[in-house]
């Protein structure tokens, strides 16, 4: 008897990681596919928030200059430093863009291979439920409420994120500060907040209505499937 239940304990255990396994691979995979389609929303983004009168800001800080004056230096000598990004704000916005999906492009291309792991994962997990249960009915009910959970969890914490951007821009900026000037605007700060929010929005917004589907789908599934597991006698 004793061992009956410790089997029951693994394979329940086993289901549950499996499913939870399953779970992240499915947010992967559309997280990263909707932050590569949203490229343009963030490449307007930057080319809104870093244009040239960011750049003639700060160059104005760092040299007593006026921005006038700033504009006819670069005006007559193009290849002065920081004169390229001031008369050519869009080519700096496409380098950024560029460099950013080298970055994520990687990642792609691992997440969707992961896809046919990601389904067996799903079977395993109920497969697991099943030999803890013996039952079809319970075992499908784990399996939504274990789904329920874990959407419920992604839509609190996707709910969340807009609000905790600040302070990991902030955090970010602390890590790698011998790399940045100490005179760094708090304008720059908040560009970077407008721009990490414009890129995420869609990605959010995508995100929560895929938890919002599943935590509907599966409370109605594990609602049903409660009252016919009691009805056919299962006790887990």
């Amino acid at each position: 008897m004793k061992a009956k239940k410790i089997l029951q304990f693994l394979s329940n255990l086993l289901a549950g990681l499996f499913l939870t396994a399953a779970f992240f691979m499915l947010f992967a995979s559309v997280f990263t596919t909707s932050l590569l389609e949203n490229i343009p929303a963030l490449e307007s983004s930057i080319q809104e928030q870093f244009g040239s009168d960011l750049v003639l800001e700060q160059i104005a800080k760092e040299s007593q200059l006026t921005k006038e004056q700033i504009i006819s230096i670069c005006r007559k000598n193009p290849m002065q430093e920081g004169c390229d990004q001031i008369n050519n704000p869009e080519k700096f916005s496409s380098q950024a863009i560029e460099k950013i999906e080298k970055q994520i492009s990687p990642y792609k291309s691992v997440v969707d291979g992961l896809k046919p792991l990601m389904i067996l994962f799903f079977i395993l997990s109920f497969v697991f439920y099943f030999l803890g249960t013996f039952s079809i009915y319970a075992s499908i009910f784990k399996v939504s409420v274990n789904m329920l959970i874990s959407s419920a969890f992604g839509y609190i914490t996707f709910s969340s994120l807009p609000g905790f951007l600040p302070d990991v821009i902030n955090q970010g900026i602390s890590l790698v500060s011998s790399d940045i000037p100490a005179e760094l605007s708090t304008n720059f700060k908040e560009s970077l907040v407008i721009i990490l929010g414009d890129w995420l929005k869609n990605t959010i917004a995508e995100l929560k209505s895929l938890f919002l589907y599943i935590i509907i789908f599966s409370l109605l599934v594990s609602i049903a499937f409660y009252f016919l597991k009691k009805r056919h006698g299962s006790k887990n």
